[in-house]
């Protein structure tokens, strides 16, 4: 027979929180034996041992920035909405045009970042799964 057991939303959070940290660990864990191997296969193909691993190394960081960046992804729809409000505002047109630039500065570099990374995982993916 099955056991009914009761969780409050408080211990549903914590039980879904710890999980989520065990299995950011356990990505990170493995990826010094996965950059050997990639070095490996680098000598194997002719390319060499160390160009590989540093690819591989390249490619873990790529994917630890993206993870870090997912705040930085809501702070950005933040500034797109504040942005909304400013342009709906009664404010000077000088200032409100001031304000619309700080803004969308920001939004290119940070598009601009996300891209450049994008792009790099992108290649390094290609030579990683051949």
């Amino acid at each position: 027979m099955k056991k009914v057991i009761r969780l409050t939303e408080k211990d549903m959070e914590n039980l879904v929180k710890r999980v989520v940290q065990e299995q950011e660990m356990e990505e990170g864990i493995f990826d010094p034996v996965k950059n050997v191997y990639q070095g490996l296969k680098g000598v194997w193909r002719g390319e060499g041992y160390d160009y590989y691993k540093y690819m591989s190394s390249l490619s873990n960081i790529i994917r630890d920035l993206k993870k870090a960046d997912k705040p930085n992804l809501k702070m950005m729809n933040d500034l797109t909405k504040l942005k909304a409000q400013i342009l709906a505002s009664k404010m000077p047109r000088s200032k409100r045009d001031q304000l619309e630039r700080y803004i969308d500065d920001a939004e290119k570099y940070f598009n601009q970042y996300q891209l450049s990374l994008n792009g790099i995982e992108a290649i390094l993916n290609t030579h990683l799964k051949n």
